[in-house]
């Protein structure tokens, strides 16, 4: 399938006069989208190795202005389609719109975290998660083995229908991202239920632990309890050399937030100019010297 083809995919035809509106636009400066009057735009933030400070991969945040300009949260445009088709498609053309945006700018081999709407998890019944959306990812120049699929794992609520999912994402080589374990209900009998690859920590976890001595003594035994199950560790919303630090010591494995890189349109990869980052990794080093 050529990129005509893919593009073809995102284009509705509107009744009766049968004239074309495409929901995708590929020019030399990146794929921008279109749907229901919002335009849709990627910018991209780093995750890096808590012992190198070197990008691992990036995850693709969505960016919306509506029909007057005015600036939408990604929770507001995913409130717009109705119906299951229209959650599917929409965030598929999301998905598409951030790779190729991601495709023409990163290396080979580099990562790329998508996250997946909980409302278009529950909207497939048949066990095929992820055929179509390969079948369009082929076309992106990327493999499954480089994406890491992301969810809520707070808007989770079936997780028998969650696991029917991910085992199907996985069997194409996908892997799979809980986000914001911490908040709201989260536990680990929930965990344990949903296996995840990756397991992102909210940022609360951080922050409690910069101020509150005995939340910055569980946080490593948190983090060794997610490594026992198999898991990535990332701690995300760091927004400070002490959250720094304190994210290292603990043993997490990948970093993410202001403090290294906001997101942007372009990729980055270094946690700020090269004397920024080797003074932070020392910093964050320090206290297991």
């Amino acid at each position: 399938m050529p990129i005509e083809a893919l593009l073809a995919y995102f284009t509705e035809t509107n009744e009766p006069r049968s004239e074309s509106t495409p929901h995708l636009q590929v020019d030399p400066l990146g794929t921008t989208g279109f749907y229901r009057g919002m335009r849709l735009s990627s910018v991209f933030q780093p995750l890096f190795a808590a012992d190198s400070l070197k990008a691992r991969a990036y995850e693709a945040l969505l960016r919306v202005r509506d029909e007057h300009n005015l600036i939408l949260s990604p929770a507001e445009a995913f409130s717009r389609p109705v119906g299951s088709e229209q959650i599917v498609y929409f965030d598929r053309l999301c998905r598409i719109m951030h790779a190729l945006n991601f495709q023409r700018q990163a290396d080979r081999d580099a990562e790329l975290f998508l996250n997946v709407s909980g409302r278009h998890l529950q909207s497939l019944n048949n066990g095929q998660h992820g055929e179509t959306f390969e079948r369009l990812l082929a076309q992106c120049g990327l493999k499954p083995e480089q994406i890491i699929l992301e969810v809520l794992e707070a808007r989770v609520e079936d997780i028998e229908h969650f696991n029917e999912a991910v085992e199907a994402y996985r069997s194409r080589g996908y892997r799979v991202a809980i986000d914001d374990f911490g908040c709201e209900h989260s536990n680990f009998d929930r965990l344990w239920r949903l296996t995840p690859d990756i397991v992102k920590l909210d940022r609360s976890l951080i922050l409690q632990g910069t101020t509150n001595p005995r939340a910055r003594r569980i946080l490593p035994k948190l983090i060794e309890i997610i490594h026992d199950l198999g898991a990535t560790v990332v701690c995300e919303g760091i927004e400070s050399r002490d959250q720094h630090s304190l994210a290292v010591d603990a043993g997490a494995d990948l970093l993410q937030g202001f403090h290294y890189a906001r997101p942007a349109a372009r990729l980055q990869d270094t946690a700020g100019d090269a004397d920024t980052m080797l003074t932070s990794l020392e910093y964050g080093l320090a206290g297991i010297r």
